[in-house]
């Protein structure tokens, strides 16, 4: 009978890492119209990103990417004076991608107040780095 041990390498391979933002709901005066300046309305935030693959140590938060300071980037760039759907989502996937371990952002940005006859209206992208 033979007793030995065989240790089998792991070859699992994750394919992909994501952060997800689902339905942040911020009230904001935004938009090009007066009454969108004048007059504070919902904005949902919707965002995957996708993030190179980690060895997670689980002891500092550096070791992550913290959810909760894309939501403070996502507020600090809403709080500049922007007209448009299409130019706050470049400027905070621009920012998110500061940090270099971000390889893809998929952001979508909805007006649910803004036509009386839909649900909603808004805006999508996603942006990928150029390696």
């Amino acid at each position: 009978m033979n007793n030995k041990v065989i240790k089998i390498k792991d070859k699992t391979k994750t394919s992909e890492e994501i952060i997800h933002v689902k339905n942040l709901t911020l009230n904001t005066k935004f938009g090009f119209y007066p009454k969108e300046k004048k007059n504070s309305q919902r904005l949902i935030f919707n965002l995957k990103i996708y993030k190179i693959e980690n060895i997670h140590k689980d002891s500092k938060l550096e070791d992550i990417v913290d959810y909760d300071q894309i939501i403070k980037i996502i507020k600090e760039i809403l709080a500049e004076k922007i007209n448009f759907l299409e130019t706050l989502a470049g400027r905070i996937v621009n920012k998110i991608f500061d940090d270099k371990r971000i390889i893809k952002v998929n952001i979508k940005i909805e007006k649910p107040d803004a036509v009386s006859e839909c649900d909603s209206v808004g805006y999508e992208i996603t942006k990928q780095r150029s390696f």
